[in-house]
């Protein structure tokens, strides 16, 4: 049997660019999500064709990464009426990109939760 070959050994995608080395028919390669929670991986599989079929279904995209950064800021920040406009236009940037169901995880949803509440205290206020 032969190796799998790919043009490349660098493949990107929405979940990170990953580097992969050479692997065997049958053979599973699996790397740590560059996104999300220690746990999680990103797979490839070498198949009887020589050819790579890779897996990250369950890798948590650039979206969580951004919702996580979103959550930093504003534990750094209190949401105020003159800041009320960008927050809130980075909420709906970031939440409408979360299209898969990693991004879509509880504690995401609890992220969004909070910040909505926080908005609305503000408008409320």
């Amino acid at each position: 049997k032969g190796f799998c070959s790919c043009d490349l050994s660098v493949t990107s995608n929405n979940s990170g660019i990953y580097d992969w080395p050479e692997g065997v028919p049958g053979q599973n390669i699996s790397q740590m999500c560059q996104y999300g929670i220690i746990g999680q991986y990103i797979t490839r599989y070498c198949d009887d064709n020589l050819t790579w079929r890779e897996d990250a279904s369950k890798c948590p995209t650039v979206v969580t990464d951004q919702i996580n950064q979103l959550n930093s800021a504003i534990k750094n920040q209190t949401v105020k009426t003159y800041n009320i406009i960008n927050i809130s236009a980075q909420l709906q940037k970031v939440v409408s990109q979360a299209t898969t169901m990693v991004d879509q995880s509880a504690s995401n949803l609890a992220i969004v939760t909070s910040v909505i509440s926080q908005i609305s205290n503000v408008t409320l206020s």
